[in-house]
């Protein structure tokens, strides 16, 4: 046995962590590689900043071209801050979670390693065109509405599958900056550092990022998955008002405070985000926004569970995507066939959205069988 493998072992406390480890989940396309430090060494160029992709609460994000046999393949690789003591426990968490789930939706693990001081860095795949949170925050030509509600229907797909498991994942950590967009414009969900699968004996104390962590997390023992349908819900609120979560350039500083009266009150054009103008299918939008304020409702209990948030996005998705012309002659028959036809199939989602492609080449791309096959089965 390695001596990685034993101190993720040991570190872990995790039985047959090992074997756990290197056997691939049955929808990854490999297994998972274990890396020497000279070799992502090499890979980040010495971890320099030219290669720095983020910085995070626990550690550094570098860039990294590594090799698998003779395919060479970009990743990104997380190193923890030596000077926090929760850095290196995330960075064990976050390799423990990802090596036992595989989605479509999520970042992904690829392989593993210790820096020359015995930290765990873990090797994801690389997100080239950056997080949500700079699409909407610091881009000169913030996304339209139809990619905007994309987005949040393929984080809330993520989060669902994360629900979905036995047990389930509570990620704990949902924000628009660990919302990562990849080559084919499709949003993934990443940074499991803080996320539980399980409860452990004692349970942790509650984290999360200020602005999006329920208000009701006060004690370990409220941890729960509705803590993520909050932070889901803060983030539509994001997307739809192009808001942060927290600014205190207003008042109130906080998007839900500040938001969630004005859906109450029916004052839906209020929140839309000026910089690119008013919906064509503001009804559509108003059932969006509806769904971001139960979300953060108080009462965990009457929160949606992601399932309904799905659904709801989905069709408020195909009908984003409709032209004015169509969806208003649409509007004219009887509400219970319209939602009877709105809940798009999911594998041919998948390849309606995987035409986008990237604007910047022009070029179409599709998606595989086996990529949708993954997918559905995720």
């Amino acid at each position: 046995m390695g001596y990685l493998s034993r101190k993720i072992e040991e570190s872990c406390n995790f039985f047959h962590w090992k074997k756990k480890l290197k056997k691939a989940h049955p929808n990854r396309p490999s297994e998972l590689t274990e890396f020497s430090y000279s070799q992502l060494h090499a890979a980040t160029n010495g971890f320099s900043k030219h290669n720095l992709l983020g910085q995070g609460s626990h550690g550094f994000v570098y860039k990294a071209q590594l090799l698998n046999g003779r395919k060479s393949f970009v990743a990104a690789v997380k190193i923890n801050k030596q000077s926090e003591i929760n850095g290196g426990a995330a960075a064990e968490n976050e390799l423990r979670i990802l090596s036992r789930v595989y989605q479509l939706r999520l970042v992904n693990l690829l392989g593993y390693g210790l820096d020359t001081a015995k930290n765990i860095l873990t090797v994801v795949e690389f997100m080239p065109n950056g997080s949500l949170y700079e699409l909407l925050h610091c881009s000169t030509r913030p996304p339209g509405w139809d990619r905007r509600v994309r987005f949040a229907l393929q984080i809330a797909r993520a989060v669902r599958f994360c629900h979905s498991l036995d047990p389930p994942v509570i990620h704990r950590d949902i924000k628009s900056s660990n919302a990562l967009i990849d080559e084919k414009l499709h949003a993934r969900l990443g940074d499991f550092g803080l996320a539980l699968m399980g409860m452990s004996a004692p349970p942790p104390p509650p984290a999360g990022t200020l602005g999006y962590l329920d208000p009701g997390y006060l004690a370990p023992g409220d941890v729960s998955t509705k803590c993520d349908v909050f932070s889901f819900g803060i983030l539509l609120l994001e997307i739809m008002t192009g808001r942060n979560a927290i600014d205190v350039k207003y008042s109130p500083p906080s998007v839900m405070d500040w938001a969630v009266p004005l859906i109450n009150s029916g004052d839906y054009a209020e929140i839309f985000d000026p910089r690119i103008g008013t919906p064509e299918n503001c009804s559509s939008l108003r059932q969006l926004a509806e769904v971001a304020a139960r979300c953060v409702t108080k009462a965990a209990a009457e929160r949606p569970t992601m399932a309904e948030v799905v659904r709801c996005l989905k069709a408020v998705y195909k009908r984003v995507r409709i032209p004015p012309i169509r969806w208003r002659v649409n509007c004219m028959r009887e509400p219970s066939r319209v939602d009877k036809h709105e809940l798009l199939d999911d594998s041919k989602e998948m390849v309606k959205i995987s035409m986008v492609g990237s604007r910047r080449t022009r070029k179409v791309s599709n998606v595989s069988t086996v990529e949708l096959d993954n997918n559905m089965n995720g």
